[in-house]
């Protein structure tokens, strides 16, 4: 399991470097375990170098079984999606025209029950588009609608990649709504916007990044399964967010060593965060290729000869929407009552731009990754 970890973050990184370069000052949120499981799952079908440039950009010239691994984690997060507002939505379709070889569907029962559909494409690719976006709003509870545009799925599309992720936290530690109130965020050093600002106090994992002067901060939602994890630097040093130096010197290396345990203390920390809804769609498929995964959406060179015996398929589209929902809500009221009134306190208020990540705790995998820079 640790190997698929250390892939599935190092791709988290690679796909949110590529985002931020795209806009260095727009919002960004994705599901890096969507995008992770699909790609898995075609790449079980490639052979040859498609096969290899997929290995390449997902990582897994180490794993040793991901399909074991993948069934492992999805088992892990569905204990938890049931009882929380996490839905996590990870799709292969394929046309029916393709005749997927039975070996291959056979193959993904066990590892990816639900992940494989074989839909009518070819004939009915309206309507399919229309079946796919109210699958993909039934699976999260009505949160993510129309996950495919109108127009994107024609008569030439053979085999589409579809994620979506929605999440709506509840706090361990609750913030008290009535001392919410609006205050300014920093989006330059020159410009500010107003945001419902929450405040709590309470003992929390907070760490350092001396050397990019950034503090980090773990926040758990109840039942402790998850963590948001805030990665924030102390002023806005650049001409745009404050985050370029963070999102050019973030390697999955070093994310592993800045978040781990090891590296944060517990302490009574002050905390201000602003209530946000964040929600992106992506086409992912330049920024695949960016990563070398070329040959896979190439219809002349693709070599998907393990899921079917036809010619020329090719993935067509690689479509990915999430939307995040942070406020107020929480189960427990934080007891700091009985410290010390002159113990230290940490104070870490997120009034400018800031990264953040979803954690799956026990498998450490990330399941959201995004940044706030705008309201």
């Amino acid at each position: 399991m640790d190997t698929l970890r250390l892939a599935n973050t190092a791709l988290a990184v690679d796909i949110f470097k590529k985002l931020c370069e795209k806009s260095k000052t727009d919002n960004v949120i994705f599901s890096p375990v969507c995008i992770s499981s699909s790609l898995s799952l075609a790449y079980k079908g490639s052979k040859g170098n498609t096969a290899t440039e997929m290995e390449k950009v997902l990582h897994f010239e180490k794993v040793k079984d991901c399909d074991f691994g993948f069934q492992t984690l999805a088992s892990d997060i569905s204990k938890i999606t049931s009882t929380s507002s996490l839905k996590l939505v990870k799709r292969l379709y394929v046309d029916n025209s393709l005749n997927c070889l039975k070996d291959f569907i056979n193959s993904t029962k066990k590892s990816y029950p639900s992940e494989l559909e074989m839909v009518d494409l070819k004939s009915q690719a309206e309507e399919t588009r229309n079946q796919i976006n109210t699958s993909v709003k039934d699976l999260t509870d009505g949160n993510i609608e129309c996950v495919l545009s109108e127009g994107l799925c024609d008569e030439h599309t053979k085999i589409l990649i579809v994620g979506a992720a929605y999440f709506k936290g509840c706090w361990l530690y609750k913030f008290n709504e009535s001392e919410t109130k609006e205050a300014e965020f920093n989006i330059s050093k020159t410009e500010s916007k107003p945001v419902q600002m929450m405040y709590l106090e309470a003992r929390l994992s907070i760490g350092y990044i001396n050397d990019l002067k950034t503090m980090i901060l773990e926040i758990p939602f109840v039942g402790k399964h998850l963590s948001m994890l805030i990665l924030l630097p102390k002023t806005i040093e650049d001409d745009s967010t404050g985050l370029e130096k963070l999102e050019q010197e973030m390697t999955y290396e070093k994310y592993v060593n800045w978040t781990n345990p090891s590296m944060m203390a517990n302490s009574k920390v002050k905390l201000c965060l602003p209530k946000f809804k964040l929600e992106t769609t992506y086409d992912l498929k330049d920024t695949l290729k960016s990563l070398g995964m070329n040959e896979a959406f190439n219809e002349e060179v693709a070599d998907f000869s393990g899921m079917s015996e036809s010619k020329g398929i090719a993935v067509s589209q690689a479509i990915h929407k999430t939307c995040v929902e942070i406020n107020e809500d929480g189960t427990e009221t934080a007891d700091v009552t009985k410290e010390r009134l002159f113990m230290h306190k940490e104070e870490f208020f997120v009034n400018h731009p800031f990264i953040f990540i979803l954690r799956h705790n026990k498998t450490r995998n990330i399941l959201m990754y995004g940044k706030y820079c705008s309201p």
